[in-house]
């Protein structure tokens, strides 16, 4: 029973000793942080802040408080990239001219146009049968306007 109790003394000295030397190291592991500061600008989508980052240890973090916001894209005029057909969408792009991010958008398909009134789409020169200048409801804006005059001299 001696001999128990004296392995067991001596192993609680030694957890002792050995917690006593791992909070001094630990302790000499804290670092009294020396931190610079460094203005980050803003970008098109993120805000600015202040980064600070200890000289000593590496330890860094970000302050936002008195960082401006972010800038939004400045984007250049619309380029086709595709031009539209009466049979497919085209397509347009527009690329920033700070962080060159781009942005896409849809040129919706064009409809048979017949300018000239040949029968032939000006387009896809597509044979119509009619021609698309004149508007089905032509006759009836004509017939609109006709009795709106006739009303006007009736009355005149």
């Amino acid at each position: 029973m001696k001999n128990v109790r004296k392995t067991v003394s001596l192993i609680l000295v030694a957890a002792m000793v050995f917690s006593f030397f791992a909070l001094t190291a630990a302790a000499a592991d804290v670092c009294n942080h020396n931190y610079s500061a460094t203005l980050v600008a803003p970008t098109c989508v993120e805000d600015g802040y202040t980064l600070y980052v200890c000289g000593n240890c590496g330890d860094n973090y970000k302050d936002y408080k008195n960082g401006r916001p972010a800038l939004g894209h400045t984007y250049g005029s619309w380029k086709v990239l595709v031009k539209a057909t009466c049979e497919e969408e085209g397509y347009e792009q527009r690329d920033c001219s700070v962080c060159g991010a781009s942005e896409v958008k849809t040129i919706g398909i064009l409809t048979h146009t017949d300018a000239d009134t040949n029968g032939k789409c000006d387009y896809c020169n597509t044979e119509l049968g009619f021609h698309s200048s004149v508007s089905p409801f032509d006759w009836l804006i004509a017939l609109f306007n006709f009795i709106r005059q006739w009303f006007a001299d009736l009355f005149a």
